[in-house]
C-alpha cells in the first residue's frame, strides 16, 4: 500500500504525540511517522511514545551530571586552585578518571571535582569511595576536609585505608571522627 492510498483510507485515525505522528489505518496497522509498528492501538503507540520522551529527558538530565560534561577550563581551575603545576589534557584526563573511579583520595583537586557531581553523592553531604575490598564507605564533606588536611603527605595511611573498610575506620576512630 502507498502512503498516499493509506491517508486516504484512514478516516480520522491519527493523533500527534510529542511531535510525532501517529496513525492507524484500516487493517489496524499502527503507524508512528509514516513507519508500521507492531503497536496494536494508538493508544499503545501514544504511551511508548511518552514513556520514551521520559526516558530522553532523564538521560539528558544525568548526563549533564557525569564527568564527562566537566568542562576542561573548569578542571583546570581546580587544579590551578590547589597545585602549583603545568596544567595537561593528560592531567585533566587522569583527575577526572580519579574523581569518577570513587577511590578514596585525600587530594583537594579530587574532593572539589567530585563535589561537581551530584551523581557523588549517596546521601546530602557525604561523599561515597569504593575500596580495594570492594566495600562502600561514605564520609561527610567535614571529615573529608578534615583527613585531607591531616593526610595530605601519608601516602602510606591513605593506601592502608583503601584497602578495607575495617582500615578506613580504624583510621577514622584514631583521628577520632
Amino acid at each position: 500500500m502507498h502512503y498516499s492510498t493509506f491517508l486516504k483510507s484512514m478516516n480520522g485515525s491519527s493523533i500527534r504525540s510529542y511531535g510525532h505522528l501517529i496513525q492507524m489505518d484500516e487493517s489496524g496497522t499502527v503507524y508512528v511517522d509514516k513507519q508500521a509498528t507492531g503497536y496494536k492501538s494508538l493508544e499503545e503507540a501514544r504511551k511508548h511514545i511518552i514513556q520514551e520522551n521520559i526516558s530522553l529527558k532523564l538521560e539528558e538530565e544525568v548526563s549533564k551530571d557525569l564527568y564527562e560534561e566537566l568542562s576542561d577550563t573548569r578542571v583546570a581551575s581546580i587544579i590551578k586552585e590547589y597545585h602549583d603545576v603545568k596544567v595537561t589534557d593528560t592531567l585533566i584526563e587522569n583527575y577526572i578518571k580519579l574523581a569518577s573511579s570513587s577511590i578514596f583520595s585525600v587530594d583537594p583537586v579530587v574532593y572539589d571535582i567530585r563535589k561537581l557531581n551530584r551523581l557523588d553523592t549517596i546521601v546530602e553531604g557525604k561523599l561515597h569511595y569504593v575500596l580495594d575490598d570492594s566495600s562502600v564507605v561514605a564520609i561527610d564533606m567535614r571529615t573529608q576536609k578534615h583527613l585531607n588536611n591531616v593526610l595530605e603527605s601519608h601516602i602510606d595511611i591513605i593506601e592502608f585505608m583503601r584497602e578495607s573498610k575495617e582500615n578506613f575506620l580504624y583510621v577514622l576512630e584514631q583521628f577520632g571522627e
